[in-house]
């Protein structure tokens, strides 16, 4: 699985409308819960990469702003472009979840390549 995959169906399921107590909607959330690993293993190379290309002074000493973000360089900020995009192509190991009780799930097709168990629903798009 790709590194950019994780933040889409993330997104995608914060995206979604509805009651926390809606069985379809806590069992979308517990799903995000199990992918909450591979996301947090995502940002902690992104953190690196981005520590990695952040301008320093001659000493080596990291040059933050007034908010105490990183500052970069113009180069710095190209090659730490670079190397996000290739980190969200980079694939990791991903073992699909197994879903036991997929009642409510069958429409959330962006879930298919996450999930075993469930038989997705595909509406079939009209010719105009």
């Amino acid at each position: 699985m790709q590194y950019k995959k994780i933040n889409e169906v993330i997104n995608q399921i914060n995206n979604i409308k509805g009651n926390p107590e809606e069985k379809v909607i806590k069992k979308l959330l517990k799903f995000a819960e199990k992918l909450k690993p591979y996301q947090e293993e995502y940002g902690n190379k992104l953190q690196e990469l981005r520590l990695d290309n952040a301008a320093t002074d001659k000493d080596g000493v990291l040059i933050l702003n007034k908010d105490g973000d990183y500052k970069f360089t113009k180069e710095g900020i190209k090659k730490l472009t670079e190397q996000v995009k290739e980190l969200n192509e980079r694939t990791f190991e991903f073992k699909p979840i197994e879903v036991l009780n997929p009642k409510g799930l069958e429409n959330f097709t962006f879930l298919e390549d996450w999930t075993t168990g469930i038989t997705f629903v595909k509406e079939e798009e009209e010719e105009l």
